[in-house]
């Protein structure tokens, strides 16, 4: 399956790259290094790629691995109805249940966080360090509302000519950093090619409409979950926030109010903190992961 990537990416991201069946589904994953299994989880709507910078800079002293989510980077494509946060968190167990180490550690961003926790949680899998960046691992409380961000992608026939049409948010990065000089135009080459074709992109629609937008969304009683289980979580964390987030600036309070011991690091990263603000990221790795 490795013909499925071009050789001007694997140029660029040296890593083993190997396939491991989820439940039936094909799920991407890049391998750098040995030792202690630390997933580094992405979100909408990119794909591993998102993880080149810090990989580049990391020691191969720990085994990074970085999975594609299913519908996403060069993991199996699916139909946008076959999505939902309960298959999402099946996938990611199975991909867990393939580590043999009771104990990993989890770099998460965006919808990564919460599929990432909720797979880990789901494959019993112990959890020894975090590093979480600009996402959701809470539900939603009574009253609240939807960022124009997730309700647009509610809205019939205008949602998929944006998303699915007009290749929104992925052809529009830079319109979620901050940091003058993110997204060259090889990095934006490499996001935008798996999902290319039409047939193949309806992940970020999907992944949208997956944030809940009442109390009544599937999506609820796993975030519930999810969020019950970390609030028994003690052990290291840090926060690397970026502060020009036009969509989750809010959550990082109520992130840190979930984890009173982690230390927080506030960048002028808009969303991709990976991408715009790596050395933070980096050094957040090597001190929690020591």
């Amino acid at each position: 399956m490795r013909k499925q990537i071009p050789d001007w990416l694997i140029k660029q991201l040296p890593y083993k790259h190997s396939w491991i069946d989820v439940g039936g589904k094909n799920m991407h994953v890049m391998q750098k290094g040995e030792g202690k299994p630390i997933v580094m989880v992405h979100g909408n709507p990119l794909w591993g790629y998102l993880y080149k910078k810090i990989l580049d800079e990391l020691d191969d002293d720990h085994k990074y691995l970085v999975p594609d989510l299913i519908g996403f980077g060069f993991s199996d494509k699916i139909k946008i109805e076959e999505h939902s946060l309960q298959a999402h968190q099946n996938w990611m167990a199975e991909f867990f249940s393939s580590i043999k180490e009771e104990k990993i550690g989890l770099v998460i961003h965006d919808w990564g966080g919460m599929i990432g926790v909720a797979g880990a949680m789901k494959a019993g899998k112990k959890i020894d360090g975090l590093v979480i960046m600009n996402t959701c691992v809470t539900a939603p409380r009574e009253g609240f509302k939807p960022t124009l961000f997730h309700s647009l992608s509610q809205l019939p026939f205008l949602s998929d000519i944006l998303f699915r049409g007009l290749n929104f948010p992925l052809s529009y990065l830079r319109i979620f950093s901050h940091v003058k000089g993110s997204f060259k135009k090889d990095a934006m080459r490499a996001y935008k090619y798996p999902l290319r074709k039409f047939k193949d992109n309806s992940g970020p629609l999907s992944l949208a409409r997956m944030v809940p937008n009442n109390m009544h969304h599937p999506s609820v009683p796993i975030e519930r979950d999810t969020e019950k289980y970390l609030s028994s979580y003690d052990g290291p964390v840090k926060i690397v926030w970026g502060m020009n987030d036009p969509v989750m600036w809010k959550l990082r309070r109520r992130t840190s109010r979930l984890f009173p011991q982690a230390k927080i690091v506030k960048t002028q990263a808009g969303h991709f903190v990976q991408e715009e603000t790596p050395d933070e990221v980096i050094a957040a790795i090597k001190e929690v992961f020591k």
